[in-house]
């Protein structure tokens, strides 16, 4: 027979394994993805990049979006059907509209990246600018669109400035988005979390 002892020794190991369990519940994080740092205390996104990302069909997942990816016509995509984001020239020019694909209204996997190691498509948003800026850069009103909707969006995924690529950077035969893109002066409008 087991002594009162041994009862009391197991007793106690069963109690403190529940407490401890309980409270590991309560600390526990996502482990698929490291806590997020929120960017919104950096800059509030604006109405017009608020619609264009908050109206879909389904619940804008949060966790699937890890990458944004920057892409334009020129590269050979049918922006429509491969991309999540169009940013598009009107009025001859002068301005631009941003339009949400069908892909982002479903938050489906777009099929605008083919790279080997890792299944981009699964995690990232692209994002496609009608034109070919391998001898001229985009208009300012482009890039302006550009910047907005980039940053509202890395505000709304908590998507950091690291993982903000041009094509070219995961899969360099691309070149996309062309070698006049501002590349240097878009990674500084990126949003980036203040130093506390």
């Amino acid at each position: 027979m087991v002594g009162s002892r041994t009862m009391k020794t197991l007793g106690a190991l069963v109690v403190a394994m529940t407490v401890g369990s309980g409270a590991l519940i309560l600390m526990e994080t996502a482990p698929i993805r490291p806590p997020v740092t929120r960017l919104s205390a950096v800059s509030t996104p604006t109405d017009e990049f608020s619609e264009a990302i908050s109206s879909t069909d389904e619940l804008i997942k949060v966790a699937k979006w890890r990458n944004l990816v920057i892409h334009t016509t020129a590269e050979g995509l049918d922006p429509y059907r491969d991309c999540h984001f169009v940013i598009e020239p009107t009025n001859g020019g002068d301005g631009t509209c941003i339009r949400p694909t069908a892909l982002w209204n479903r938050q489906a996997n777009g099929s605008h990246v083919s790279a080997p190691g890792h299944d981009w498509n699964l995690d990232s948003i692209g994002i496609c600018l009608v034109g070919d800026f391998s001898t001229a850069a985009p208009t300012q009103r482009q890039l302006q669109a550009l910047v907005g909707l980039v940053r509202s969006l890395q505000q709304t995924c908590g998507i950091t400035a690291e993982r903000v690529y041009l094509a070219r950077d995961i899969d360099p035969r691309t070149g996309s988005p062309g070698a006049a893109f501002p590349a240097t002066s878009f990674n500084a409008s990126l949003l980036r979390p203040r130093a506390f």
